[in-house]
C-alpha cells in the first residue's frame, strides 16, 4: 500500500532521483564498493571529524561529532529520509575501552518535491554521539576514526562515502580546554519522529535551492500571460512580423521584390496588385506551414522555437543551395521562367512569373526565421505553449504582418511613384543584389560549419561549384533554336554531372542530408574568439549554482545563424563600457548557446516566455524570481542601465 501510494507523487523529474537511490541502497546493502562514485560526489559533499575539546582524560565524558558541508542546492538525509533518499550513516573506530552513544542529529529540514516528502539538510550539518574514555589511558595522543556514508541530491543524486580521522592529546583535568563549537554540538538533541515536521519547521537558514527549471510558471516579467488578452499578443504578432521587413536575415529578398515592383510601376494596376497578393501568399502560407509543422512536433511531446529548422544540417544545406542559384539568376546565367510561347519569352526574360513571385515569398520567410523581431517573440513565446489554433492564428497574424506592406504598396498604385524610375541603373542594382545573395550563401556555409565538420563544409562548396557549371552549361548550350532532341541530350548530361558531383561530393558526409538535429553531429559549437568576456559554458547546474551562491547572472542566449545576436554582440556586448560595467559588478555572464538542439534550452527560453534568439536576461543577485528581460534589439546605454539596475553580486556588497 506504502508503496502504491508512493508511486501515485512521482513525477518524471523525480523518477530518476527514486530510481538513483534504490541502486545506491541495494550497493550498500550488499557492502559494496562505493570508492569511485564516493570520490565524484565528495565534491560536492565534504566530511570531517570534530571533538567539543582539545583534548581528552581518564574517564572523560566527551563528545564526538562528523560535520557534514554541502554545496550550494545539494542535501543529505537524516535518520529517516522519508519518501526517498537514504540516511546518512557512521560507523565509529574507536580505540579499545571507549564507550560510543547512538547517533544524535540536529533538527532536518522538511522537502516537498512534487509530493514527495523527505528530511534533510542543506548547507552544513553536525551528527554526533556522546563518548566516555575509559578509566585509564596509556598513550599520549588517541586517534579516533569514522568511516561515513552518504546520499547527496540536487538534480540527481549520487553516494559517497569517506574515512574521516582526528587526534587528541591525552592531558590531566585540569588541562582540558573545551572548543568553541559547543553551540553545534548543542544543536544535536533533535530526536522526534521525522513525520512531524511541517512546513513551518524548515529552518530559516537552509532555504530550498533554487533551480531555474523547476518551477513550471514562467518567469516572464510580464506575469500571467495566460490570462492575458489575446487580443494583445496578435497585435504583438502583426507588429512583429511588420518588423521583419527591416532584419538582416530578410534583406536581401526584400531588396529583390522592391526592384521588382520598380519594373512593374508601369504595368497594369490590376497586374501590380495581383503580384502583391501572390508574394504575400508565398509569405502567409510558409508561415502556415511553419505553424502546423510546430503543432506536429509538439504533438509528439518535443519543445521547439522560432528558427528551429535551422538547427538542422540538411535544412541549411538545401537553404544555401536555393539562394546560390538563386544569386547566380541575378548576374545574368540564367532565368527561372516558366514554359510559355515563343513571342513571351522575352518579357519573361525580364519579369518573373506566379510562381517565381509566390517562391520569393517563400524564401523571404524563411530567410526571417533565424532573426526574432521586437514584439515577435513575445507573441510567439505565447503561442509555442498555447493549443493548436491559438498558434495557427498567431503565426497567421505575424504573417499578414510581415505581407502587409506590400499588400499596401500594390493596392495603390500611385505610391509606386515615389519608387525609383526604372532605367539602365536597375541591371547593375541587380546585380547588386546578387552579390547580397552570395553573402547570404556564405553566412548559411558559416552556420553549416558550425554544425558538421570542415571537410563537409569543403563537399558543399564543391557541390555549388558543379552546380555552377550545369548551370553554366545549360544556358550556353541549350537556346529557343535547339531542337527536342539536343534539349533532351544537354539535359541528361546535366542531371549524370549533378548525381556524380552529389555522390563525390555530399554522400560521404551524411550528416549533410540526415534528418537528424545538429545536436547529433560530433562539430561542438564554435566559440566566439573575438569576444573580450569570459563567457561561462552554459549549463543549468552553473546557473542554479551561481544563484545559489549570491551571483548576478548575465544569460545570453545566441545562436550562431541568428544574424541579429551577432550584430548586438559586436555593437554593445563587446563594448568597453559593458565590459568594464560586468567586472565592476562581478557580474557572472553565461552564454547559452542554441545554434544546435537543446531541449533544455528551448524550454528555458519558454520559461522566459519567448521563442527564439536572441534574448538578453539579467538574472539579479538574491532576486532571481525577479530577471530582467531585454528586447531583442539592444543598446549599450540600455545594457549598463539594467546592470546596475540588477547590482552586483552579493560578494561585492
Amino acid at each position: 500500500m506504502k508503496f502504491n501510494n508512493l508511486s501515485k507523487k512521482l513525477n518524471g523529474s523525480l523518477l530518476v532521483r527514486i530510481c538513483t537511490i534504490v541502486f545506491v541502497v541495494a550497493l550498500f546493502s550488499q557492502s559494496a564498493v562505493l570508492s569511485a562514485p564516493g570520490v565524484e560526489s565528495a565534491s560536492h559533499v565534504k566530511a570531517r571529524l570534530v571533538a567539543n575539546t582539545k583534548a581528552i582524560s581518564a574517564g572523560m565524558h566527551f563528545k564526538l561529532g562528523v560535520e557534514l558541508t554541502m554545496q550550494p542546492g545539494w542535501h543529505t538525509y537524516y535518520r529517516e529520509s522519508g519518501d526517498a533518499g537514504m540516511p546518512t550513516k557512521i560507523e565509529w573506530q574507536l580505540p579499545n575501552g571507549f564507550i560510543v552513544s547512538s547517533l544524535k542529529w540536529q533538527k532536518p529540514s522538511r522537502f516537498d518535491d512534487g509530493g514527495i516528502i523527505t528530511y534533510g539538510y542543506l548547507n552544513k550539518t553536525l551528527i554526533a554521539a556522546d563518548v566516555v574514555a575509559p578509566s585509564k589511558l596509556q598513550n599520549n595522543k588517541i586517534k579516533f576514526l569514522a568511516k561515513v556514508k552518504w546520499v547527496s541530491c540536487k538534480d540527481i543524486c549520487l553516494p559517497g562515502e569517506a574515512e574521516v580521522s582526528l587526534d587528541l592529546p591525552v592531558q590531566q583535568n585540569s588541562s582540558i580546554v573545551l572548543n568553541d563549537n559547543e553551540e553545534e554540538f548543542s544543536k544535536t538533541i533533535f530526536a522526534g519522529p521525522a513525520a512531524e515536521l511541517v512546513k513551518s519547521d524548515i529552518d530559516s537558514k537552509s532555504p530550498k535551492p533554487f533551480n531555474i527549471l523547476g518551477d513550471s510558471k514562467s518567469m516572464e516579467d510580464e506575469g500571467a500571460r495566460k490570462e492575458e488578452n489575446i487580443l494583445l499578443y496578435l497585435s504583438l504578432a502583426f507588429v512583429g512580423g511588420f518588423l521583419l521587413n527591416f532584419m538582416p536575415c530578410v534583406l536581401p529578398v526584400i531588396s529583390i521584390k522592391i526592384f521588382n515592383f520598380i519594373e512593374e510601376a508601369k504595368e497594369d494596376k490590376k497586374k501590380i496588385f495581383q503580384q502583391g497578393l501572390v508574394f504575400s501568399g508565398g509569405i502567409i502560407a510558409s508561415f502556415l506551414i511553419l505553424a502546423l509543422i510546430v503543432i506536429a512536433i509538439q504533438q509528439t511531446g518535443q519543445k521547439v522555437g522560432w528558427g528551429f529548422q535551422f538547427q538542422y544540417p540538411l535544412f541549411v544545406f538545401v537553404m544555401t543551395v536555393i539562394v546560390f542559384v538563386f544569386a547566380l539568376s541575378f548576374f545574368g546565367l540564367f532565368y527561372v521562367q516558366i514554359a510559355s510561347g515563343t513571342g513571351q519569352v522575352n518579357e519573361l526574360a525580364q519579369k518573373e512569373g506566379v510562381s517565381g513571385t509566390f517562391f520569393k515569398g517563400v524564401l523571404a520567410t524563411v530567410l526571417s526565421t533565424p532573426c526574432t523581431a521586437p514584439f515577435l517573440g513575445t507573441a510567439l513565446g505565447f503561442a509555442f505553449v498555447q493549443p493548436a489554433l491559438i498558434i495557427i492564428a498567431i503565426f497567421a497574424m505575424a504573417a499578414f504582418g510581415m505581407a502587409f506592406p506590400y499588400l499596401l504598396l500594390t493596392a495603390n498604385p500611385k505610391w509606386m511613384s515615389y519608387l525609383p524610375k526604372p532605367g539602365t541603373w536597375m541591371e547593375k542594382f541587380k546585380e547588386c543584389m546578387g552579390f547580397l545573395l552570395l553573402a547570404t550563401a556564405v553566412w548559411l556555409l558559416y552556420v553549416l560549419s558550425n554544425q558538421v565538420d570542415f571537410a563537409a563544409v569543403i563537399a558543399t562548396i564543391s557541390f555549388l561549384l558543379a552546380l555552377a557549371f550545369v548551370i553554366w552549361f545549360y544556358n550556353n548550350f541549350v537556346d529557343l533554336r535547339s531542337s527536342f532532341a539536343r534539349r533532351v541530350v544537354v539535359i541528361i548530361i546535366c542531371f549524370v554531372v549533378l548525381a556524380m558531383s552529389f555522390a563525390v561530393f555530399v554522400s560521404p558526409h551524411p550528416e549533410l542530408v540526415s534528418l537528424k538535429d545538429a545536436n547529433n553531429s560530433n562539430k561542438l559549437p564554435s566559440s566566439e574568439k573575438n569576444d573580450k568576456i569570459n563567457w561561462q559554458q552554459f549549463s543549468i547546474d552553473t546557473i542554479n549554482d551561481a544563484v545559489n551562491s549570491g551571483k548576478t547572472i548575465l544569460l545570453d542566449f545566441t545562436a550562431d545563424w541568428c544574424l541579429t545576436c551577432k550584430v548586438n554582440e559586436q555593437a554593445v556586448l563587446n563594448t568597453e563600457p559593458v565590459i568594464s560595467k560586468i567586472k565592476e559588478l562581478n557580474v557572472l555572464p553565461i552564454r547559452v548557446d542554441w545554434t544546435k538542439q537543446d531541449p533544455k534550452i528551448t524550454a528555458l527560453l519558454q520559461k522566459f516566455g519567448r521563442s527564439g534568439v536572441p534574448l538578453y536576461v539579467i538574472l539579479p543577485a538574491g532576486q532571481p524570481d525577479k530577471p530582467i528581460i531585454l528586447p531583442e534589439i539592444i543598446t549599450q546605454a540600455m545594457m549598463l542601465e539594467k546592470l546596475q539596475e540588477a547590482g552586483p553580486s552579493k560578494q561585492q556588497q
